[in-house]
C-alpha cells in the first residue's frame, strides 16, 4: 500500500541530494533510507536527560572559574 505525501520543494531537493549521495534510485528509497538513520540516532541516546542537565548546572561555577583564570593567563601572555 502507498499514499502521497506533500513536502514543500527545498525538501524534496534535499531528498534528492540525499539519494544521489547515497546511491538510492528513488526518492522513496532515499527517504527511508533517511528514516533509517534517524531512528538509529534517536534510539542511540541511551542518557538521561534530567542528569545531564543537573551535571551541566552543576558544572556551571567551575567552568566560570576555569575561564577566568584563563583570561587571566592570555593576559600574561600578551604582557
Amino acid at each position: 500500500m502507498s499514499t502521497t505525501i506533500r513536502i514543500m520543494k527545498r525538501d524534496k531537493e534535499r531528498l534528492e541530494v540525499l539519494a544521489k549521495k547515497s546511491g538510492k534510485k528513488k526518492l522513496t528509497e532515499a527517504l527511508r533510507f533517511a528514516m533509517d538513520a534517524a531512528e538509529r540516532e534517536v534510539e542511540g541516546f541511551r542518557g538521561n536527560p534530567a542528569a545531564i542537565e543537573e551535571a551541566l548546572r552543576a558544572a556551571a561555577p567551575i567552568a566560570k572559574r576555569t575561564s577566568e583564570r584563563v583570561d587571566e593567563e592570555l593576559v600574561k601572555t600578551i604582557e
